[in-house]
């Protein structure tokens, strides 16, 4: 998996509607690859993406429970009822 934190911008070579396709490919990839994946990943309909030179960044949703971020006690499962 590719960890690209350089600067989110647009590289020279794209720009106009060249960015809306790269936008567009990245989107639908993310959508592919992550959204029927075993975890609740969710993409919004027209996501943030931020493009660099070698990839592209889709803001995405995780679902977190309280239980899994170790908010809830077994004991005290009422915290997680909300």
């Amino acid at each position: 998996m590719g960890n690209d934190l350089s600067p989110i911008r647009h590289p020279a070579p794209i720009s106009g509607g060249k960015v809306d396709a790269a936008r567009a490919a990245y989107i639908t990839v993310a959508r592919q690859r992550y959204t029927k994946s075993t975890y609740d990943i969710e993409i919004d309909d027209d996501p943030s993406v931020g493009i660099t030179e070698n990839g592209g960044w889709v803001a995405a949703w995780l679902w977190v429970s309280q239980e899994e971020a170790g908010l809830c006690e077994e004991e005290a499962a009422s915290c997680c009822e909300a």
